[in-house]
């Protein structure tokens, strides 16, 4: 049987995104978000992201409230019934499960599918991630259906692929991450008297944890860029995805520092709007870099 990719909208993969790669077989789920009372679908169409995220982004910073929506059970078993009528079997990619209930949501749906079909029709895969690190596993399970891979070697290349790609983040307000309690308000305080930001990464344990401090903007900049050179693969054809909530200056340096230290080229560093439904909890001003590397995270 044919192989369909789904993913849902923590995955980065704006319509802008896909249609620049030419992909247009992957499946999105999307998602709705609130700004206030005001609901918002990420994924539409007809979204202008540039303009969104803009938009998103300093509301958040003027202090509106913002909410997501899961997707339910339902749902996903509505998606992956559709594409196995349709001839597919299906592979499904979420975000972190240690961050979100939507890969559980997703399990039970394709629970429900596979039983009614007396056969494995769905996977599910933890991404272990978020933003653009899903994104690019979502990318790599493409390119293998496109090159004729079978259920089963897709189902063990990306379970292989997730532990080497790494996703690494700064945050500039450390605020936002109280919340999700990353960081306790007294640690935030000392934090940002002290000019101290925050560096993350995902982890084995299927989370986004705490990777450490830097000192002020530059240095945090400077030290994205330096655990790209030491855990880069260059041994393969790939590309580095930069992704920032409303930094674009600061993007472009990260990329710099990236090709100067790598010596990476530089049409192989792509910068993007920062992923709508998980930036709420890292706020504006977060800066990301997503590669595959040379050995698996820790």
């Amino acid at each position: 049987m044919k192989v369909k990719i789904v993913a849902e909208a923590t995955c980065n993969l704006f319509k802008n995104i896909l249609d620049k790669k030419g992909v247009s077989e992957v499946r999105i789920l999307k998602m709705p978000l609130f700004v206030d009372n005001d609901e918002h679908i990420c994924y539409e169409d007809d979204m202008d992201i540039e303009d969104f995220s803009r938009y998103y982004f300093d509301a958040i910073k003027n202090g509106a409230k913002t909410r997501t929506s899961l997707i339910n059970p339902d749902t996903f078993e509505q998606v992956f019934s559709e594409e196995v009528a349709n001839g597919y079997k299906v592979i499904c990619f979420t975000m972190a499960s240690g961050i979100s209930g939507t890969n559980q949501a997703a399990n039970i749906a394709k629970d429900i599918v596979n039983k009614q079909y007396g056969d494995e029709m769905v996977y599910v895969v933890d991404s272990m991630t978020c933003g653009f690190g899903e994104g690019l596993q979502v990318l790599h399970a493409n390119e293998l259906v496109k090159e004729g891979k079978s259920f089963e070697e897709i189902k063990a290349e990306v379970e292989r692929f997730k532990f080497f790609v790494r996703s690494e983040f700064t945050v500039d307000e450390i605020k936002y991450l109280i919340s999700t309690g990353r960081v306790s308000r007294a640690l935030a305080k000392f934090l940002t008297l002290a000019n101290i930001k925050v560096m993350l990464k995902n982890s084995r344990e299927s989370k986004i944890v705490f990777d450490g401090p830097a000192f002020g903007r530059k240095n945090a900049i400077s030290k994205l860029a330096d655990k790209v050179k030491d855990k880069i693969d260059l041994s393969i054809d790939q590309t580095v995805y930069i992704t920032h909530c409303q930094i674009k200056e600061d993007a472009d340096k990260l990329k710099e520092l990236i090709v100067e230290k790598t010596g990476i080229a530089s049409d192989k560093v792509e910068i993007y709007d920062y992923d709508l439904i998980s930036g709420a909890h890292i706020g504006p001003g977060a800066l990301a870099v997503f590669y595959v590397s040379t050995k698996e995270f820790e």
